[in-house]
C-alpha cells in the first residue's frame, strides 16, 4: 500500500503541470452515451472542466448544453481526500444536457469541452438504440437493481471490491445478448495497470446457479455473452473488475436483450464505390445468415452495423481499398500475389496454411503487408517465405502499426526480403496458434515501397490566445529523409510560426504565434512534413491525434477527426524575444551562460510580476528564478550550462548539438489543497516562440 501511494504521489506530481496551465482534461462521462431521437442528462468528471463554456460533438446532430449543477457536499468532500482511489484527473464535475436528433446513425461520436482557456481532451458518447437504464450504486445480490423492460442499455460504474448486479426476466430459448462497453469508453487510465478497465460477466438464474461467463471477446478486452436462456426465470447479471478495481472512470454500458449482434460480415475487405454483397452472422438477426449489400465510401478502416426491428447491432470492421483498386476475393490456391491486385482471404479447415506465388527478378525488394486483426479478424497472422524446394529465407510475425493508437496487441505482420537472385518464391499464411474459420480472413498486399515513416501532431486541438503563443508537438517513427520541414496550412494572415526544420530525433516542438488582436474563434489547419527523395521533394500529411497515457508510462495517439487551432481570450500580457527567432543562438563549450533578452508587452492595467523559467527541463540548461517586476518591460536572463553534463552528452555516439527551447511566464495563481497534497494554479501562464540553441564546435 505504501508503495501504492509514493506512486500516487508522482502521478499527482506529473499531473500538476496541466492543474498549472489550466487545461480542461477529462477522465469520464457517465452516462457515456444515449437513445437516439431523446434527451439525456451526464455527469463529466475531469479536471478544470468547471471552466467550460460550450460543449462540442462530432455529428451535428447532436447538442449538448451545459446546465447548473451542485454536487453534494459529502461526496465531493469524500473525493478530495485523495485516498487511494481516487485521483486529481476526476476532482471537477460538470452537467450537460444533450439532445440526439432521431436522424444521428447509432454509433460512437467525440465529445469535447470548449472554454476561455482552449479546447478539451476527447472522450466517446455513444448513440444507442435502446434507453438507458442507471445503476442505484446499492446493489446486492440479494437485492440487485431490477430491469423491468428489454431491451435496453444498463449504465453504471464500479467501486473498489464492488460488484453491480441486475435483474431481469427471461424466457426459456430465448438468445439473450449481453455486450458491455468499457474500455471504448476510456480507452486509457493513466494510473491504472493494465491501463483500463478489465470487465468481468456473469449471468446466473434464480437459485445462484451460471449460466454464462464472460471476460473478453476473442481479443477485445469488453465482454460479450451469447446464450440461450434454458428455462422461464429470473436472472441476474454481475459485473466488476477482473481484479476488483473501482472508480467513477471504471464505467460502463451493457447492451442487453434479445438484440442484433454480428459475429462477422463477410466479405471483409472491398473497394470504395463499389458495391459487395455480403453474408452477415450473428445472434438475433433474423435468419442464420442475413444479406447485406454494403458500398464503402471510405478508404481503410470503416465500422458497420446491421439493423432490424429490434435495434441496431455492435460495429463490425470493414477495410476499404482506395477507388478502382482491383480485389480478388477468395482465391484458389497457389494464386499469384503481384502489385496489380490485393487479395482476400480466410483460412479454412481444408486450408489452414495457405499459400500464393511470388516472382522476384534479381534484388528487388518483396515487400508484403497483411492486413487481418487490424480490421477485427481473429487472425495472429505468420507470414513465411520459402523457396520452391521448400526452404524457409524468411519470416514475418507481429508488425507494431503506430497508426493504430488502440491497439495494445499487433499481430499483423509486414516481410520485407531482397532477392538474391530472379526465382519463383511461394508465400504462406498461417494463424500462429492454428486457428481457422471465416473470422480469420486478411487482406495480402504487395508493395514496391512502404512509407518510411509516420509522424503524428498533438493536440488535435491547439489553444492559443489572442495575440500569444502556443505549441504542439509531432512525434515521427520511422526515418526521415534531411533537411526536412514541417509546412502548416490554414493560418490566416499575420500568424507567424517557428522552429518548422525538423533536424533530428523522433518527436519535435513547434511554435505558432497569433497576432494581436487577432479574432476570437476556431479554424482547421493541417500540417505537411516536407521531405528530399530522390526525385525532389515529397510531403507527407502529419495525422492528428489526442496522446492517451496508459498505467503511468506508455503513450498511444488516438487518431482525431481534424486538427483545429482554437484561439481564445487574450492574456494581459504577450511574451516575445529580443532576437531574429529564424537564427539559432550559439554558444561554445568554454562559456558558462547563454544571455537572452525576453520582451513583455503588458496591458495597461496589468501590474502583477511575471516569473520567467524553461520551458522545458534539461540537465544541461538551467535558469535561476527570476522575474520580470511591474515596472520592468523586458529582463535580460541568463541560461546556465551544466559543462559537465554537456561534456557527457559529447562523449556518446549520438553527440547532441541542437536544443529546442522556449521562455514561459507565469503569473501565481491561487493553492489548491487536495488532501495532503498542495497544487498551485496559474493564473496566467504564456510562452515565447520557440528558439534554437547550438553548439559551436
Amino acid at each position: 500500500m505504501k508503495s501504492r501511494n509514493i506512486i500516487l504521489i508522482i502521478f499527482c506530481t506529473l499531473l500538476s503541470t496541466s492543474l498549472y496551465a489550466q487545461k480542461l482534461t477529462m477522465g469520464y462521462l457517465f452516462p457515456a452515451g444515449g437513445e437516439v431521437g431523446t434527451t439525456v442528462e451526464i455527469i463529466a468528471g475531469g479536471l478544470n472542466i468547471d471552466k467550460a463554456t460550450k460543449v462540442m460533438f462530432s455529428h451535428p446532430g447532436i447538442k449538448g448544453e451545459l446546465i447548473p449543477f451542485k454536487e453534494k457536499a459529502s461526496e465531493k468532500k469524500k473525493r478530495r481526500r485523495l485516498d487511494d482511489t481516487s485521483s486529481p484527473q476526476l476532482a471537477d464535475r460538470i452537467k450537460i444536457k444533450i439532445s440526439i436528433a432521431s436522424n444521428v446513425p447509432c454509433g460512437i461520436y467525440d465529445l469535447r469541452l470548449q472554454g476561455k482557456k482552449g479546447v478539451s481532451n476527447m472522450l466517446p458518447f455513444e448513440v444507442a438504440s435502446y434507453p438507458n437504464i442507471m445503476e442505484s450504486k446499492k446493489s446486492t445480490m440479494e437485492r440487485p437493481d431490477k430491469v423491468n423492460m428489454l431491451p435496453a442499455v444498463l449504465c453504471g460504474y464500479v467501486t473498489p471490491g464492488g460488484i453491480d448486479y441486475f435483474r431481469f426476466s427471461g424466457r426459456k430459448g430465448e438468445n439473450i445478448v449481453v455486450s458491455v462497453k468499457a474500455r471504448q469508453l476510456v480507452p486509457y487510465i493513466a494510473d491504472a495497470v493494465p491501463g483500463w478497465f478489465q470487465p468481468v460477466i456473469k449471468i446466473v438464474d434464480s437459485k445462484g446457479k451460471e449460466v454464462a461467463y464472460s471476460d473478453d471477446y476473442h481479443h477485445y478486452v469488453d465482454p460479450v455473452i451469447m446464450t440461450t436462456l434454458p428455462k422461464d426465470d429470473k436472472y441476474t447479471l454481475m459485473i466488476h473488475d477482473a481484479i476488483y478495481r473501482g472508480r467513477e472512470d471504471f464505467n460502463y454500458r451493457i447492451h442487453i436483450g434479445t438484440i442484433p449482434f454480428v459475429t462477422g460480415r463477410y466479405p471483409a475487405y472491398g473497394v470504395v464505390g463499389k458495391r459487395l454483397k455480403q453474408e452477415i452472422e450473428g445472434v438475433n438477426i433474423g435468419s442464420s445468415k442475413a444479406v447485406a449489400k454494403v458500398k464503402a465510401k471510405k478508404e481503410g478502416y470503416n465500422q458497420l452495423t446491421y439493423t432490424n426491428k429490434v435495434g441496431t447491432s455492435n460495429a463490425v470492421s470493414f477495410y476499404a481499398l482506395p477507388k478502382g483498386s482491383k480485389l480478388i476475393q477468395f482465391p484458389k490456391n497457389d494464386v499469384e500475389l503481384d502489385y496489380s491486385a490485393a487479395i482476400s482471404d480466410s483460412l479454412t479447415a481444408d486450408a489452414k496454411i495457405k499459400r500464393y506465388t511470388i516472382f522476384a527478378e534479381k534484388r528487388e525488394k518483396v515487400i508484403v503487408e497483411l492486413i487481418g486483426r487490424r480490421n477485427g479478424s481473429r487472425l495472429d497472422a505468420v507470414l513465411r517465405l520459402k523457396t520452391k524446394s521448400g526452404r524457409v529465407i524468411k519470416t514475418s510475425d507481429d508488425t507494431e502499426d503506430p497508426i493504430q493508437g488502440l491497439m495494445t496487441f499487433h499481430a499483423d505482420p509486414v516481410l520485407r526480403y531482397t532477392a538474391r537472385k530472379s526465382e519463383e518464391l511461394i508465400l504462406e499464411v498461417e494463424d500462429l496458434h492454428r486457428g481457422y474459420g471465416k473470422d480469420y480472413h486478411y487482406l495480402l498486399r504487395r508493395h514496391r515501397q512502404l512509407p518510411a515513416f509516420n509522424a503524428f501532431v498533438s493536440p488535435a486541438n491547439i489553444s492559443i490566445p489572442s495575440g500569444g503563443t502556443a505549441m504542439f508537438k509531432v512525434d515521427v517513427t520511422g526515418n526521415v529523409k534531411k533537411p526536412a520541414e514541417f509546412i502548416i496550412n490554414g493560418l490566416p494572415k499575420g500568424y507567424t510560426t517557428s522552429n518548422l526544420k525538423f533536424r533530428r530525433g523522433k518527436k519535435w516542438e513547434v511554435s505558432i504565434t497569433s497576432p494581436k488582436g487577432a479574432e476570437v474563434k476556431r479554424f482547421p489547419i493541417s500540417v505537411k512534413l516536407e521531405y528530399p527523395t530522390r526525385e525532389g521533394k515529397a510531403r507527407a500529411d502529419v495525422l492528428p491525434v489526442d496522446d492517451m497515457m496508459q498505467a503511468f508510462y506508455y503513450t498511444h495517439h488516438i487518431p482525431a477527426a481534424e486538427l483545429a487551432l482554437d484561439v481564445t481570450e487574450p492574456s494581459p500580457y504577450r511574451m516575445s524575444l529580443g532576437f531574429d527567432i529564424k537564427n539559432d543562438i550559439t554558444f561554445t563549450a568554454q562559456d558558462d551562460v547563454i544571455p537572452i533578452k525576453v520582451i513583455l508587452d503588458k496591458n495597461a492595467d496589468f501590474t502583477e510580476p511575471v516569473e520567467l523559467m524553461l520551458g522545458r527541463k534539461s540537465g544541461i540548461f538551467s535558469l535561476e528564478p527570476t522575474s520580470i517586476m511591474p515596472d520592468e518591460k523586458e529582463k535580460m536572463i541568463e541560461i546556465s550550462i551544466n559543462k559537465t553534463a554537456l561534456a557527457k552528452s559529447q562523449s556518446r555516439k549520438y553527440k547532441p548539438s541542437f536544443w529546442q527551447m522556449h521562455i514561459v511566464g507565469t503569473v501565481k495563481g491561487e493553492v489548491i489543497q487536495r488532501g495532503r497534497r498542495r497544487f498551485r494554479n496559474a493564473k496566467y501562464s504564456e510562452m515565447t516562440p520557440i528558439f534554437g540553441i547550438k553548439l559551436q564546435k
